[in-house]
């Protein structure tokens, strides 16, 4: 893991856009490091120093490297230039939603809920969605017939359909990840 981390690093300073990281990156680090501070107690004075000096080394590398992508992310948030999420980990991606949300609201732009974005980027017909408040029945993207619902009904809706419920706040998303795993 320590080649992982000093190669990420040196590739991130060396190029101007962000370099592709595996989606848990930064957690195998956390565990990298954990166990080099157990490490780091052993009973021999010169393995115990070694350790000591590779724990500082890494977290050294690893949160240069943080602070590195997170500029980079803000940067382009800051232009409004969209990233290739398949480059950020989870954890980033996170990170760059909100900021590229707070942005758009600072602008006086209204962004679009997480959740919608989320939806958008999956390539299915149909979405899980909770009900929030009774409504009648609806005519489908599909022309079906949907309803009339219940508040806490959990229904399966055309994409279209879905989204428009979560804007108006009628509806929101269910597990989306769970269920859709395998695509």
């Amino acid at each position: 893991m320590y080649e992982r981390i000093y190669s990420s690093w040196e590739k991130e300073q060396k190029e101007e856009g962000l370099q592709k990281l595996e989606d848990n990156f930064y957690i195998e680090a956390k565990k990298f490091l954990e166990n080099l501070k157990i490490d780091e107690n052993e009973s021999e004075p010169i393995l115990s120093k070694l350790f000591r000096k590779e724990y500082n080394n890494a977290t050294f590398m690893l949160n240069d490297l943080i602070n590195i992508r997170l500029v980079k992310i803000l940067r382009s948030v800051s232009i409004e230039k969209e990233l290739n999420k398949e480059k950020l980990t989870r954890e980033e991606k996170s990170l760059y939603e909100r900021f590229k949300n707070d942005l758009l609201q600072i602008l006086g732009k209204k962004p679009l809920p997480l959740e919608i974005k989320e939806i958008e980027e999956k390539e299915v017909p149909f979405i899980l969605v909770r009900i929030l408040r009774q409504l009648p029945p609806i005519v489908g993207s599909d022309m079906k017939i949907y309803g009339p619902f219940n508040i806490e009904d959990i229904v399966t809706l055309p994409k279209e359909n879905a989204k428009a419920l979560i804007l108006r706040k009628a509806a929101k998303l269910v597990f989306f990840e769970n269920i859709f795993s395998n695509q």
